[in-house]
């Protein structure tokens, strides 16, 4: 198993570039923070240093628990959709809950700010994103935090 590490480290001013990156496997990954702990004492170094060496002495341990833990949870999920009435109990709620969401988004006034200046008072802010090829969320979420989306438009509800 190889790990990714920093050459120079982020707190040091290193990027993500693939140049500053080198594949290292679990010991050399903990000596190298190790000896960046020694050589800067830096607290991020001292806890990837002591993580990664407990990693390598419980490795095959923790990777059999994962494993395990895995199945026990597929079956668990897979019994409970397997049963009927559980899915249909789901699919009962689920409605419900696109529904509302649906009655929300198309039934209330909205204010849309365009870039330009330009205001627009529309009734279902839903539609009107998708007639326009915008991300509803994204307007959606302009709108609970009073922000502007990534296009510069802004949004209020009425």
């Amino acid at each position: 198993m190889l790990h990714k590490h920093h050459i120079i480290p982020r707190y040091l001013g290193g990027s993500d570039d693939p140049s500053n990156l080198v594949e290292l496997t679990v010991e050399k990954h903990a000596e190298a923070h190790r000896l960046l702990y020694e050589q800067h004492g830096n607290w991020q170094d001292y806890v990837a240093w002591q993580g990664l060496t407990k990693l390598d002495a419980n490795f095959d341990a923790a990777k059999q628990s994962m494993i395990e833990g895995g199945r026990k949870g597929a079956a668990k999920s897979n019994l409970r959709w397997r049963d009927p009435t559980q899915r249909a109990l789901a699919s009962k709620k689920m409605k419900a809950v696109c529904a509302n969401r649906e009655k929300t988004w198309n039934g209330k006034s909205y204010e849309i700010t365009h870039p330009s200046g330009e205001v627009q008072i529309v009734k279902g802010l839903r539609q009107w994103c998708l007639n326009h090829g915008y991300n509803p969320n994204t307007f959606g979420n302009a709108c609970l935090r009073g922000s502007t989306t990534n296009g510069g438009f802004k949004v209020k509800k009425l």
